[in-house]
């Protein structure tokens, strides 16, 4: 009889001990879910043409997101689609960054490269004009604004893909790599602040 109510207890215990792990993992989806970096994301493909509005918010001061966007030299390190990331200063609060990298999602992928020209308001904007790379156009502006206990982060992109990127781009493409990439940035800043 004692074998029997062990062996009740224990299915028991460890019924209640699974049912509590399962609530903890979906209440900490939820918790995931409510808690993303991406407040909104918008992409529009107007024939060959992508434009993308992102807006973000990051739990941290303004003076760390900015040093996050900033820090060309170091990007490849928490940005997955980089490889290679350089930013060498051409004149006051102008960087011309080279980078390489591998966009994917799903099954597609194709490697690319860009130099830009990066236009520094600091703290405030980070305006991004390709000059050579595998796009035919690019340009971007990251507009940083101080929002209660973090900051705001909106992003325009516009841009005309060739070669193999404009075979492989669509609108989920965009979306999933401005996706990645940005909640990999909002991570960094969130490792530096602690």
């Amino acid at each position: 009889m004692f074998a029997i109510n062990s062996r009740v207890r224990s299915r028991s215990l460890t019924t209640r001990t699974l049912g509590l792990l399962g609530a903890l993992i979906v209440a900490s989806g939820v918790g995931a879910a409510v808690e993303s970096p991406i407040r909104s994301i918008e992409v529009v493909q107007d024939s060959d043409r992508y434009r993308a509005d992102v807006v973000m918010f990051a739990p941290v001061p303004l003076n760390i997101a900015w040093d996050v966007l900033t820090d060309f030299d170091h990007m490849a390190k928490w940005v997955p689609n980089l490889r290679e990331s350089k930013g060498t200063v051409t004149e006051p609060n102008t960087v011309t960054v080279e980078q390489q990298g591998v966009a994917k999602f799903g099954i597609f992928s194709f490697p690319y490269s860009s130099v830009r020209k990066m236009q520094l308001n600091p703290q405030k904007t980070v305006k991004a004009t390709q000059i050579e790379g595998s796009m035919k156009q690019l340009e971007s502006l990251m507009t940083l604004t101080s929002d209660g206990n973090g900051t705001r982060l909106n992003y325009h992109l516009e841009m005309v893909p060739a070669g193999l990127a404009s075979a492989v781009l669509s609108k989920d493409f965009v979306q999933n790599e401005l996706t990645e990439q940005f909640k990999a940035i909002i991570g960094e800043m969130v490792r530096r602040n602690r």
